[in-house]
């Protein structure tokens, strides 16, 4: 009997690194242990009650197929909001697009600019980075190129550092600031700069910003390349946004993708065939949520209060860890004495149920780091760091992987 077909391009496609915790936190609960997920980054800050009530209010009697553009009031309140916080004009009818979230739109994306039988098929893609962008490539037909980000310049992408010879067969790049997984920011100079190479070379310019509106209070908000681009109309530019962690969303799937309108355009051409369009109750419940600002100051405090508490930890402990005032992800280099960022999440997790994320789940060069996602509120913060503080006391002198 013959095998069934499959997709070739599934072949290249290990498992879903990010899924190695779930698996990691059933066996902890299987052995009656208290679990303490830093993992997969779902924040346990309840979704703000005029959000729900907004969502609840617009449950039709009637379902309806939504439409795959979004609405007009959504489009328009995304580009209100774009008003507000960056200072840009987006044209709600053609530069904006309802998404289910912002993965949904990363993996899409490249389906948009690669052609089979064109010698631009190369995505570049940074290291560490989501793990989907190289998915995508892949699942459309591309090649992905992995761009490193070194730790010495602070994980910002450099184009200089683009070997010349990629140049003429690159399509897009991606990059993702303020950064996960290592919560880096760039500068508006160092903004300019991508965006001006990328512009020169006629590349695609996909900057995945779900979390450019998570920053502390008292810093300086991030930088959008809807800001650095809106002189030129958004040329070359696809942006991508959620609701997710900004809002407490994550399970309402709701974002959009702004920009470049022919661009835009190419998008709201592709989602019809996918058969894929954002519940009219959930745009109601995004409407709400990007009509006002105040909820997102009030999360970002609580955010910045997690952030202090774990960088006094890890600075008591001597662990080296990436600086930051956004997103909710602290990056920490493996202790001296593991082989692997795997080897100490797995121990990690067994001394203490503390579940964290292996570098090189994020990246081909990152065994060497762990990621952690501030999710547990802040009293259980100050549990887990107790635990994980009692577990390397008992540590010393022992033996490591």
């Amino acid at each position: 009997m013959k095998a069934a077909m499959e997709n070739a391009w599934l072949s290249e496609l290990s498992g879903y690194s990010l899924l190695r915790n779930v698996e990691r936190k059933a066996r902890l609960h299987a052995a009656g242990r208290e679990v303490f997920d830093f993992g997969l980054g779902d924040p346990v800050e309840p979704t703000p009650d005029f959000i729900r009530q907004a969502l609840i209010n617009a449950i039709p009697h009637v379902s309806q197929y939504p439409s795959s553009q979004g609405s007009l009031e959504f489009r328009q309140a995304c580009a209100n909001w774009a008003k507000r916080r960056l200072g840009v004009t987006l044209d709600a009818g053609q530069g904006v697009l309802s998404t289910n979230g912002s993965k949904e739109a990363i993996f899409h994306a490249p389906a948009l600019l690669l052609n089979a039988a064109s010698p631009r098929r190369v995505v570049i893609y940074p290291d560490p980075g989501f793990p989907v962008y190289r998915s995508a490539i892949i699942m459309a037909g591309g090649v992905p190129y992995e761009m490193p980000l070194p730790a010495d310049k602070n994980y910002v992408f450099d184009p200089d550092a683009v070997p010349l010879e990629i140049l003429p067969h690159a399509a897009a790049v991606w990059v993702s600031y303020p950064h996960n997984p290592t919560g880096a920011v760039i500068t508006r100079a160092q903004a300019e700069k991508i965006y001006a190479w990328a512009k020169k070379h006629g590349i695609v310019l996909l900057s995945d910003e779900c979390y450019v509106d998570m920053y502390f209070p008292g810093t300086e908000p991030p930088v959008s390349f809807l800001e650095i681009s809106a002189a030129d109309g958004f040329e070359n530019l696809l942006a991508f946004f959620s609701l997710s962690k900004r809002s407490g969303m994550t399970g309402y799937r709701s974002g959009f993708v702004a920009g470049c309108p022919r661009l835009v355009g190419l998008f709201g051409k592709l989602r019809p065939h996918v058969g894929l369009g954002t519940p009219s109750f959930v745009q109601a419940a995004a409407i709400a949520a990007h009509n006002d600002d105040d909820h997102v100051h009030g999360r970002n405090a609580i955010f910045a209060e997690k952030r202090q508490l774990a960088d006094a930890f890890l600075a008591a402990h001597g662990f080296s860890f990436v600086p930051s005032n956004a997103t909710f992800y602290v990056w920490v280099k493996v202790p001296d004495g593991y082989n692997d960022s795997e080897a100490y999440v797995a121990a990690l997790a067994e001394g203490t149920g503390i579940v964290a994320t292996p570098g090189d789940a994020l990246g081909s060069s990152c065994a060497g780091y762990f990621r952690l996602a501030l999710v547990p509120d802040a009293s259980t913060l100050k549990r887990c760091f107790s635990a994980w503080s009692e577990w390397i006391s008992s540590r010393r002198g022992t033996p490591t992987p």
